[in-house]
Order: C-alpha cells, then sequence, then structure tokens
C-alpha cells in the first residue's frame, strides 16, 4: 500500500480531512496490511488533538460493547486507550523535534500492533449457542457479534483469553498524565 492507497481507504485528501470518528475507525478496523512509515507519514500530517478526541471516541464505542463479567480484557482495552492517549498528549507537550519524531514512530508502531491484534488476529474463541462448531475470530469481529446480539442476533458465549496477550508499550508517564486517567 502507498499513501495514495492508504488516504483513499482512509477516504481523505490529506491529513486536514482526517477528522472524523469513520477516518479512525477504517484505520483501525481494515484489513489491508499498512506499513508503519505510512502511519508515521499520517500522523505528520493530521491533527493530533482532534485524533486524541476521535480515539477516545472510538474506544468508548468498542469499550461499550464488551461482554459483561469480561473485566480483565476491559480493562486491557482501557489500558491500550490510555497509552495511546499519553502517546499523542507526549507528542503535542514535546518540544525537541527530534523527540517528537521519536514518539510519533512510538505511535506508529503502537498503533500498527493495535491493528493487527484487534482487526487481523483470530484470538477471540466464540462458540454459537445453538450449537454448531467455535470459530476464532479477531477482537473486532467478536465485538461485533456481541453488538449483533444486543440487538437480537444468534447468541455467543465468546473466550477473550487469547485475545489477553498483548505487550502494553513501555510508556513513561509524566504525573500529570497519571492524573488525567485515574
Amino acid at each position: 500500500m502507498n499513501r495514495q492507497e492508504l488516504y483513499a481507504l482512509l477516504d481523505i485528501e490529506n491529513g486536514n480531512d482526517f477528522q472524523y470518528f469513520e477516518n479512525v475507525a477504517e484505520l483501525l478496523e481494515c484489513e489491508e496490511e499498512i506499513e508503519t512509515d505510512l502511519l508515521y507519514g499520517l500522523l505528520s500530517e493530521i491533527s493530533l488533538e482532534n485524533t486524541y478526541d476521535l480515539l477516545e471516541e472510538y474506544f468508548s464505542e468498542i469499550e461499550k460493547a464488551v461482554p459483561d463479567g469480561e473485566t480483565d480484557f476491559y480493562m486491557l482495552l482501557t489500558n491500550i486507550r490510555s497509552v495511546l492517549g499519553t502517546m499523542i498528549k507526549s507528542i503535542g507537550r514535546e518540544e525537541d523535534e527530534v523527540e517528537r519524531s521519536n514518539l510519533r514512530t512510538r505511535l506508529a508502531e503502537e498503533i500498527a500492533k493495535f491493528r493487527a491484534w484487534y482487526s487481523l488476529t483470530p484470538s477471540v474463541e466464540c462458540t454459537p449457542h445453538a450449537g454448531g462448531p467455535s470459530n476464532m475470530l479477531s477482537v473486532r469481529d467478536a465485538l461485533g457479534l456481541v453488538r449483533e446480539e444486543k440487538l437480537g442476533g444468534d447468541g455467543h458465549s465468546f473466550d477473550f483469553q487469547d485475545a489477553m496477550e498483548y505487550e502494553l508499550s513501555d510508556l513513561v508517564m509524566r504525573f500529570s498524565d497519571l492524573l488525567q486517567y485515574s
């Protein structure tokens, strides 16, 4: 994938157009391989303040779909949200351009890791209540089934144990960042 293909996928012409929930959803949910350098380029062009707000909204929506009783999985999502949000805020506060670039690279890598875990890797076992074989789905697809059930779809049992294998980034957080997420 190249830059033009990425922008076409996100339905934008330039970084200024990346301002809607749908842009973030498409970026995080698409099954296309997006290289880290393309993510870095995108992050260099978009408003990180707006992207922070969009990511907060996006994670609020996916957290709503977590089945009752999946407290550990919900906390994992909350921690991922915190890491991404803190990285974005850190880029905005950093005055040294080299360090800003390093932080942007780490954010691009973290987004790529999240995309692979969330949308591309089958890690949630879903078993239909009506019987039949279990399926391994990505976190994205499993949470989609949870939403579908709430709208009257077929019931499933979900096992998120394999999805818990997500290594959070080592991130040095400022005290003010910790207060924001506590």
